[in-house]
């Protein structure tokens, strides 16, 4: 235990670091972001924030928002059950009956919620930071680019490593459509080779990222 929280403070410092630019930016929502998330789901947060500026200066997004996003999408993850469904409910997914029959896809709208909360303080968690927040688990079709660069830095950020990673990273370094087509295949195939639930949305998501792929190519 000892070794991983010291390999947890260097991954930490290395991120506060590399990212000062950003986490000087946004220091009142990292703060936020910290006291509710344990030291490997924080890690996983600045993964997921530093990826996303990457990607959106790779294809003309606002990086600082991207990462802003990136931060904050995860929030909720970490809030008891009971919290996250009460955010739910108050969310845009509180009557997809797919969404609220499974728990593991609650964080992500409860996390817009939370979001839309602190915005009264923190007006730069706006409309477009909690949407991003809200379709980073599920996907959906036409996601605006910033939805989309989220979507895609949450599974391609450093610390992620599954056997598909590298052909996924190779898409998304091509364009946005093929980097959130090649998500969305790699988690619907992951979730039907362990027979688990997989949202209508997913399969929605991933026949438009297709078919808009084939249509550049």
């Amino acid at each position: 235990m000892t070794e991983d929280k010291s390999e947890h403070a260097v991954l930490l410092a290395r991120f506060e670091q590399e990212d000062a630019v950003y986490l000087n930016q946004f220091a009142a929502v990292y703060g936020l972001v910290g006291e509710r998330l344990q030291m490997p789901r924080l890690l996983h947060s600045l993964g997921v924030a530093q990826t996303a500026a990457g990607l959106a200066l790779a294809f003309g997004g606002d990086a600082a928002k991207a990462y802003l996003a990136g931060l904050c999408h995860d929030i909720a993850k970490e809030l008891p059950r009971e919290q996250q469904l009460a955010l739910v409910k108050r969310s845009k997914l509180a009557q997809d009956e797919g969404v609220l029959a499974h728990k593991v896809l609650w964080h992500a709208p409860a996390g817009s919620v939370l979001l839309a909360d602190l915005a009264a303080v923190h007006p730069e968690l706006d409309d477009a930071v909690q949407n991003a927040c809200l379709w980073h688990t599920l996907g959906k079709p036409a996601m605006t680019r910033l939805e989309e660069i989220v979507f895609i830095a949450d599974l391609i950020e450093p610390g992620r490593d599954f056997p598909d990673l590298p052909a996924i990273r190779q898409a998304a370094a091509q364009s946005l459509t093929a980097g959130v087509a090649a998500c969305m295949y790699g988690a619907i195939h992951f979730l039907e080779m362990e027979g688990r639930y997989i949202h209508p949305l997913a399969y929605e998501g991933y026949n438009y990222y297709k078919n808009k792929l084939n249509e550049s190519n």
